[in-house]
């Protein structure tokens, strides 16, 4: 019933319980049950006496087809996109596809049940309000070459986003999108194939974007919805942006390597010139951001001099935690 309650009121206009109930053939009291249940996961539900509920404009469920409706006609027929209504994860589900098929898979899911983030984090995946994205890419190249990769995602995302009405959106090495100092997308890059030769990034990207509440994320936290209310909510044209933006940055990556997106990392890095502390295990690290150089390793400076970090082996933490 829920899918059905989403699909008749996307049009973010105010709907009675009982006009509801008519479409679905289920009484009032029915449809208060099904609302409550996905307003207490997070969902964004105005509720107003006599005139009933209603969702944000454009909230709908995901679709294949308005994904492939919003491409350019050009990326059509290079891409084949899923849509999931629940999977373990995305990524693990692009893994377990081929990576021999003649197009570039990619697939999105209403609900994770084993959502991951970056160092086996657990990543919150309630039903029908988040972007849960995974794209499996190919390189003519070994793993090895492919340093830098999870900064151009995080610089696709950014653009994607810009291009969707957002602004104040800004980047944490290596792979976290924030706005005012809060968690609002994450990425995490995994590898299948060699580490000389040919190999599939296998490239996965959450936003939060209608989620309205949650207690289960121990950081400070935002979403779309909370951001700007006026731009565009739709995950399927966010979606179909992501996904113009992510090919298109992955294939200047492959062609010219990450020294071609490094003047632009440096506008959206939100550590550069800040004290930081570095997390390895149980070691803690304090320097001061200098950027990142062409592989896309952070540049620490450590009393006078530079250490180089990759980011599979730690973790950052701004000292300034309002800012990042």
């Amino acid at each position: 019933m829920l899918k059905e309650l989403i699909t008749l009121m996307s049009d973010g206009h105010f709907h009675s319980g009982e006009t509801l109930g008519a479409h679905l053939g289920v009484s009032r009291a029915a449809v208060w049950k099904a609302l409550k249940k996905i307003e207490l996961a997070g969902y964004p539900l105005d509720r107003v006496k006599g005139r009933g509920y209603r969702i944000p404009q454009g909230a709908s469920l995901l679709d294949e087809g308005r994904i492939y409706q919003a491409f350019p006609p050009s990326l059509q027929p290079k891409i084949k996109v899923t849509v999931l209504e629940g999977v373990d994860s995305t990524n693990a589900h692009i893994m377990r596809q081929s990576h021999q098929a003649p197009v570039i898979l990619a697939c999105v899911a209403e609900e994770q049940l084993a959502g991951r983030g970056r160092r086996g984090r657990n990543w919150v995946s309630p039903f029908a309000q988040n972007i849960y994205l995974s794209l499996g890419m190919p390189f003519e190249m070994g793993a090895a070459r492919l340093g830098g990769l999870s900064l151009v995602v995080g610089i696709a995302a950014v653009r994607a986003l810009r291009s969707a009405g957002y602004t104040g959106i800004g980047i944490k090495w290596p792979n976290d999108l924030l706005h005012s100092g809060k968690k609002l997308a994450g990425i995490l890059v995994e590898l299948s194939g060699d580490l000389l030769s040919d190999c599939t990034a296998i490239v996965g990207v959450g936003i939060n974007v209608l989620m309205d509440n949650s207690s289960a994320i121990d950081q400070p936290w935002v979403s779309l919805y909370q951001v700007d209310r006026g731009a565009i909510l739709d995950r399927n044209k966010l979606v179909a942006l992501l996904l113009e933006a992510l090919i298109d940055s992955l294939d200047v990556f492959a062609r010219e390597g990450f020294e071609a997106f490094l003047q632009e990392w440096a506008e959206y890095d939100l550590c550069m010139g800040r004290e930081v502390n570095i997390i390895s295990g149980d070691q803690v690290v304090t320097g001061v951001c200098r950027g990142v150089n062409g592989e896309g390793q952070l540049m620490l400076e450590v009393e006078g001099r530079i250490l180089e970090l990759n980011g599979g082996e730690v973790s950052l933490r701004a000292l300034d935690a309002a800012r990042a």
